[in-house]
């Protein structure tokens, strides 16, 4: 992969990530805005992390795919290991793609939240460390899922 196309996925995670930051956190403070605390027990966090999780990823799969056809680089590296070539053929149905790294981040940060909450025996945090905490999250989902996107279309499968 050449400069251009490392600035390019730079730029194209950077944006995602810091629109990701701005409208989940307006949405995460529009649902809870009169609450001093909000419930992270195992069926809240599973609901909250599934919704963002797909969202987030089928989102950004539609913007990354348009955004490739829009600068002709969908198709452009050849080669690449089978999980790239995998990833690429995955790519080529956006939807698909979000759905399913949607569902597998959800279930990854969902086991390691719940077992760190319940061991520490949170069940409940206080209003702005949770906007803080789902923002952040939020900001670095985006920019991450963006850049496997643009990378999975690509490549030439």
């Amino acid at each position: 992969m050449n400069k251009e196309l490392a600035a390019y996925m730079k730029i194209e995670g950077t944006v995602s990530g810091a629109f990701n930051f701005f409208i989940n956190g307006m949405v995460a403070a529009l649902i809870y805005h009169k609450a001093d605390s909000v419930a992270v027990d195992a069926l809240s966090l599973a609901i909250d992390l599934l919704s963002t999780c797909m969202g987030i990823c089928i989102l950004t799969g539609l913007f990354s795919n348009a955004s490739l056809r829009r600068t002709k680089t969908m198709g452009i590296l050849t080669g690449g290991s089978v999980l790239a070539r995998f990833l690429g053929r995955l790519f080529r149905h956006s939807v698909l793609f979000g759905v399913f790294f949607g569902v597998v981040t959800a279930a990854a940060v969902f086991a390691f939240t719940t077992s760190s909450l319940t061991l520490l025996g949170i069940r409940e945090i206080p209003f702005g460390v949770y906007i803080a905490v789902k923002c952040i999250f939020c900001a670095l989902l985006g920019g991450g899922i963006t850049g496997l996107e643009l990378y999975a279309g690509m490549i030439k499968s």
